[in-house]
């Protein structure tokens, strides 16, 4: 696909160099670019996170430009975040495209998110906020009132969205800022295997979502040791069925 303007190839750097204010530009203008890179960066992530765009999905700039109806500027700096998140990849025709994960990242992936998630899982314990981890119940209420998986994009709004809450309850801001940029590794790879023609197990959308009650029970009475066990013993679980989906091989 052809597009206006220059190739997005290492447009990280290029993207946030464009993005400053000119010499001579005022600096309302300058924050009017960012704002609106900002807005653009926004839905470029949700789509992401969504399910919206699954692996391989291949979009072009012009493309992305019409549809958020603005100019070719704060697409590009939108764009550039996300390649340097690893979550697109510049592809040939001056386009993007959403990465597929290999075996081996994926299992890398799961790896360092039982040691974030459960590190976050613990801190939101420690802190003994039971108001705020009662918040938590309201993505399971909406997870059992849907056709899990089925309503693909409303699955990944509520998973993604428990996912980061839980985060959020950590009140770690690295912590927070590291599970924030590894989701945007993951949410394809799980929207994706979530997609596929392979019937649904109830039995575990049950089950995976009493784990997450009792996590938040967990976290609610303070038991930091309890909240981290349960969370890797969900995202454990989760791993093997979405690897189930793909039919790859089972983990240990």
């Amino acid at each position: 696909m052809e597009l206006e303007g220059d190739p997005i190839a290492g447009t990280a750097r290029g993207a946030r160099e464009e993005s400053r204010p000119r010499e001579g530009q005022p600096p309302a203008e300058g924050r009017v670019a960012r704002t609106l890179a900002q807005r653009a960066y926004e839905t470029l992530e949700g789509r992401i996170l969504d399910g919206e765009w699954l692996p391989e999905t291949k979009v072009s700039l012009r493309t992305l430009a019409i549809s958020l109806d603005t100019s070719m500027q704060p697409v590009r700096e939108a764009v550039g975040r996300l390649i340097d998140a690893a979550a697109l990849r510049s592809a040939p025709g001056k386009a993007i495209r959403v990465p597929r994960l290999e075996r081996r990242t994926a299992d890398e992936i799961w790896s360092l998110r039982f040691l974030l998630e459960g590190e976050a899982a613990a801190r939101f314990a420690a802190r003994r906020r039971p108001a705020e981890a009662r918040d938590l119940y309201r993505y399971t209420e909406t997870l059992r009132a849907m056709r899990f998986g089925a309503d693909l994009q409303a699955t990944m709004r509520s998973l993604m969205g428990w996912n980061l809450a839980l985060a959020h309850g950590s009140a770690s801001p690295i912590l927070i800022e590291m599970i924030r940029r590894l989701r945007l590794r993951y949410a394809p790879f799980v929207a994706e295997a979530l997609a596929l023609d392979a019937p649904f197990d109830p039995e575990f959308d049950q089950f995976t979502l009493h784990i997450q009650d009792e996590l938040v029970m967990a976290i609610e009475a303070g038991d930091a040791e309890a909240a981290r066990h349960l969370r890797c013993a969900d995202l454990r679980s989760f791993q093997r069925y979405l690897y189930a989906r793909k039919s790859w091989r089972s983990i240990a």
